[in-house]
């Protein structure tokens, strides 16, 4: 392939965004704040869930990690706003170079956000998505479903589902 040296800084880009997501799934969100009780003060980790702000007691024993575990999250988080940058750049290069290229960058990029997500978030996504191609009265296929509740279920890649349906449908070369 013609600009394979491209391709492949992108593809390295991808992955190692991916794996900044998995790190930050591990981690603890949110911010630590300070409740005064009887005069003293105590440390809480706060942090959304389904937009309501929750408080979870931070034992002294446990402070140090937690406190850790947020700065990690946002030394990751500025990690994937520079990576994305990154990324921009070599599309908009791949967009001057070869536009097959770039449909391919393009492609990848859309599949690896779906590839970070929960199995609780795909399955969200996979209800939502169904219950707008009902609304629109054009349901998916039936191959589309399945490859789709495979990822959903985590038993194949987005990437995979998305260019059988692809395929299917003769969108795509292979």
């Amino acid at each position: 392939m013609e600009y394979q040296e491209l391709y492949n800084k992108y593809m390295c880009l991808l992955k190692d965004k991916e794996n900044c997501h998995n790190k930050l799934a591990l981690l603890k969100d949110g911010y630590i704040s300070t409740k005064p009780i009887s005069g003293k003060k105590y440390p809480y980790l706060q942090y959304r869930v389904d937009g309501k702000l929750l408080s979870e007691y931070i034992k002294d024993d446990s402070l140090l990690q937690v406190r850790e575990e947020l700065a990690t999250r946002a030394a990751l988080l500025e990690q994937i706003k520079e990576i994305d940058g990154q990324l921009e750049k070599l599309r908009t290069a791949a967009a001057i170079l070869d536009k097959s290229l770039s449909r391919k960058l393009i492609t990848l990029g859309r599949c690896a956000i779906m590839e970070v997500m929960s199995l609780a978030e795909r399955g969200k996504s996979l209800a939502f998505s169904s219950a707008m191609t009902a609304l629109e009265g054009i349901p998916a296929g039936e191959d589309t479903e399945k490859n789709l509740a495979l990822w959903a279920r985590g038993e194949t890649s987005f990437k995979e589902s998305y260019l059988n349906t692809l395929r299917t449908h003769h969108l795509t070369e292979g």
